[in-house]
């Protein structure tokens, strides 16, 4: 996928039509992946599903036909979205997220959540535009994190996102600094809105969500809702710093990038634990 085509719009089937292509086409035909959590999956799965938890998915591609129609789903529809976007990049050809996970296939409704689809470097004409969007997206994932920790009344997760906060203040510094190594100036005090030809009027966060948006849905959930949601963001965080790992050809901002991906992908194994940790609080309780 190229960086230009990053946030398209993930395509999706609803449950109904997903029952459909189970009951009337070849299982070689298509591959199912369910990117929830082991535990998850004991509790109940699609047919023939492949269990491949989310934070794995990126390094066990080779489980998976890219040829294939493939259909990927979650609890609610927010890990398989990022999921799908992972498959999609890596030029899987035929993608679809289950609209409202497996609570929409036991005949729940699906739930609102924040909707995605801005095509965010597409405005990118250099590489200084594209770090400065990259930064933007970094700034709006702080302060979603430091409003949820404010939020949160578990000390385990509002700790977790205040440090995740602290992380994505280290990647905005980390990407100002490439700015100045690649362009030779300074970055000032209004950076990244100088190098900018289109600057957003609002905050967004990983995904092309909208930061106010983000909030509202957040005020709703409870913090397990709120950890499944950030495991979307960091494995999109993780998947666009390999794309520009990508579009990158001088080997300084590819060693950049790439420490960026993978402090986005350890990011994703802490919220994945502390998942698994409240689905078990949850069970014993």
């Amino acid at each position: 996928m190229a960086i230009t085509d990053y946030f398209r719009k993930i395509a999706s089937r609803s449950a109904d039509e997903v029952r459909n292509i189970i009951d009337t086409l070849d299982p070689d035909q298509f591959s199912i992946v369910d990117v929830r959590q082991p535990g998850e999956y004991q509790q109940g799965h699609l047919p023939g599903a492949k269990l491949i938890p989310l934070d794995d998915l990126p390094d066990q591609l080779e489980k998976l036909d890219p040829g294939k129609q493939t259909l990927v789903y979650c609890t609610a529809g927010v890990r398989s979205r990022a999921g799908a976007a992972i498959l999609m990049r890596a030029g899987f050809t035929e993608v679809y997220s289950m609209q409202g996970g497996i609570r929409a296939w036991k005949g729940l409704v699906a739930e609102e959540l924040p909707e995605a689809g801005k095509t965010w470097f597409l405005s990118a004409q250099d590489s200084a535009e594209l770090i400065g969007l990259a930064w933007l997206l970094e700034d709006g994932m702080r302060s979603f994190y430091l409003e949820i920790a404010k939020g949160l009344d578990k000390s385990e997760e509002a700790q977790l996102f205040m440090e995740l906060a602290g992380a994505e203040l280290h990647h905005k510094n980390a990407l100002q600094k490439l700015y100045q190594q690649l362009s030779g100036k300074d970055p000032g005090g209004n950076f990244p809105a100088d190098v900018l030809r289109n600057k957003p009027n609002e905050k967004y966060l990983e995904g092309g969500v909208l930061l106010s948006e983000a909030f509202s849905w957040a005020g709703k959930k409870d913090a397990r809702e709120i950890l499944e949601f950030a495991m979307a963001l960091e494995v999109g965080s993780y998947d666009r710093y390999l794309s520009l790992r990508e579009h990158f050809e001088d080997e300084s901002s590819r060693e950049v990038f790439g420490l960026l991906a993978a402090e986005e992908k350890a990011h994703l194994k802490r919220l994945t634990s502390l998942f698994e940790k409240s689905m078990s609080d949850t069970e014993g309780g």
